[in-house]
């Protein structure tokens, strides 16, 4: 006749925890579960900054720029931007600054977290003339002409990622294809 192992108290922990990993809804036995980033902002770790600009020339470009700590948290960072009309979006790293631009108010998303941010953001700065805005990384264009040459609104976003380089400046540039273009910036981010 055999017998029932004992199950170890340290096994029972296991199990348990397999459980919590696993849970499923009640209602629809869907899986419960939320991805990393929404577990950062959960953790107190995920930020924020947005900035907007009614009245965009296509002389002078939309600058945002985001300067990463020199410590070693990293940076998990994504841009978001929309326009009411055509533009070029670009991404640089390490531009060279002439003036560093206007603070922006960099805002945990977790309301209730004492948290503060590591990265400093600026909008409208400008870096020095000729070609100093640093080491292309990315470019997109966004809005332009719809069906039947209507024009259209733009907007680039998304979860490419980029973990940014530690004592570095980052410069969104926005150059509109229009004057009195509206442009929106929001950069978002997490530090672990």
């Amino acid at each position: 006749m055999s017998t029932a192992p004992v199950i170890h108290e340290n096994l029972m922990c296991v199990i348990e925890y397999l459980k919590w990993l696993n849970k499923i809804d009640d209602v629809d036995n869907a899986r419960i579960g939320i991805d990393l980033v929404h577990h950062e902002i959960h953790e107190g770790n995920h930020y924020t900054c947005n900035t907007i600009d009614a009245s965009v020339d296509i002389a002078s470009p939309k600058y945002v720029r985001c300067l990463a700590p020199d410590t070693a948290v990293r940076i998990h960072w994504v841009t978001e931007v929309s326009t009411d009309g055509a533009a070029l979006v670009e991404l640089y790293e390490n531009p060279t600054l002439l003036a560093a631009g206007t603070a922006m108010t960099e805002y945990n998303n977790d309301r209730n977290s004492l948290n503060a941010a590591t990265v400093q953001c600026f909008f409208d700065s400008t870096t020095q003339a000729p070609d100093n805005d640093g080491t292309l990384l990315f470019s997109r264009f966004i809005g332009g002409a719809g069906v039947g040459g209507k024009s259209t609104s733009g907007e680039y976003g998304s979860r490419q990622e980029w973990i940014l380089k530690q004592a570095y400046n980052y410069l969104i540039k926005v150059t509109v294809a229009a004057n009195a273009t509206q442009v929106s910036v929001t950069n978002s981010w997490y530090e672990v």
